[in-house]
């Protein structure tokens, strides 16, 4: 599957400043519900799933979350990306260890099926350095669509 059609101009976050998750599920899950992407229950399916799979990942370069709710809470597929200005305290994928994460990439999969896939790309990106560190150093919302859309587009081509 051709991800890179979940990667939407609106739903780049490069700026956040949320003090913890909750406060950053609340600020980011009120913007993709404002676009249409998500509906109103979406925030606290969010919070739900989270609470039960937390879905934060460490990496070499880079510790990020994951997080996504159920198919039913979304309207349209989307992948919004978030750097937050300071770091968020999360709990590891699997492990249930805190890490604090400053990049999240909340997932609105309206095709269960399609999960695993986009999970195993980020997977094997987010252990690429070049990648993370064009992640890292991108601030511009336009540039960092760019980057993600080619990016994903490469991934779907290489499948």
């Amino acid at each position: 599957m051709d991800y890179s059609t979940m990667i939407h101009k609106d739903l780049i976050f490069l700026n956040e400043d949320a003090a913890d998750r909750k406060t950053l599920f609340r600020d980011v899950a009120k913007k993709i519900r404002a676009a249409g992407y998500a509906k109103d229950t979406y925030e606290a399916a969010l919070n739900k799933r989270e609470d039960e799979f937390p879905t934060g990942v460490v990496f070499p370069e880079i510790s990020v979350m994951l997080p996504h709710a159920d198919p039913e809470n979304v309207n349209e597929p989307f992948m919004a990306i978030v750097k937050n200005a300071q770091p968020v305290r999360v709990l590891q994928m699997g492990y249930n260890e805190p890490e604090d994460a400053t990049a999240m990439f909340f997932l609105g999969i309206t095709d269960s099926s399609q999960q695993v896939g986009l999970l195993q790309i980020f997977m094997d990106l987010l252990q690429d350095k070049a990648f993370v560190a064009k992640f890292k150093e991108t601030t511009d919302p336009e540039a960092m669509y760019q980057f993600f859309v080619d990016t994903f587009k490469t991934q779907a081509a290489n499948k």
